[in-house]
């Protein structure tokens, strides 16, 4: 899919969009956001979060979904978002929804009630998740650590695909379903 992050070799094996926070937020807030920030072409998210009255976490969401679509880009010197339109017509945002086969198995998993967050831990502003995710006739354990910004930190799993790539080519999709299922149960 498009997005605001680099097409470099290095920055796409390492999936450093499946760190970033995600949440699920409905169309219609999305384009409410989206709206908001075309008023002014360019505003932080707390800043879009108190204009409208929505969580930090609903704003971040939406506009990382708008930004995987390629409608917004990211001003990291600055921590703002920008409009950035590719196109005169919306891009199909339901074709550009994922990110990859990962995130869309794990948001399988959650519509199958497959995963279950066991642990919440609060550690000095960072928050450790553990969990199970059933998958067939097998079950996973995550582990993993957020910070206040809800980017992953640190993750285990107990699934093969960490056992070979650990976090260098972005987390499992075990570990992206038991951050999802925990903001999930956090709304």
């Amino acid at each position: 899919g498009l997005s605001g992050w680099t097409a470099n070799d290095w920055s796409q094996a390492g999936n450093f969009d499946l760190m970033a926070p995600r949440a699920d937020v409905d169309q219609w807030t999305q384009q409410l956001i989206f709206d908001a920030l075309r008023e002014n072409w360019v505003e932080s998210p707390d800043s879009l979060a108190q204009r409208l009255d929505l969580s930090p976490t609903a704003v971040l969401g939406a506009l990382g979904a708008y930004t995987q679509a390629g409608r917004a880009i990211y001003d990291l010197n600055k921590q703002v978002y920008r409009v950035r339109e590719l196109s005169r017509e919306p891009l199909p945002m339901e074709r550009l929804r994922f990110a990859n086969q990962r995130e869309e198995t794990a948001t399988r998993f959650l519509s199958n009630n497959a995963v279950e967050v066991t642990s919440v831990k609060d550690a000095g502003g960072t928050l450790q998740l553990q969990g199970n995710v059933t998958d067939k006739s097998k079950t996973y354990n995550p582990v993993l650590t957020i910070d206040r910004d809800e980017r992953i930190i640190a993750a285990e799993c107990t699934c093969n695909w960490y056992q070979q790539n650990k976090l260098y080519k972005g987390p499992c999709e075990h570990i992206l379903a038991l951050r999802m299922q925990h903001a999930r149960q956090s709304q």
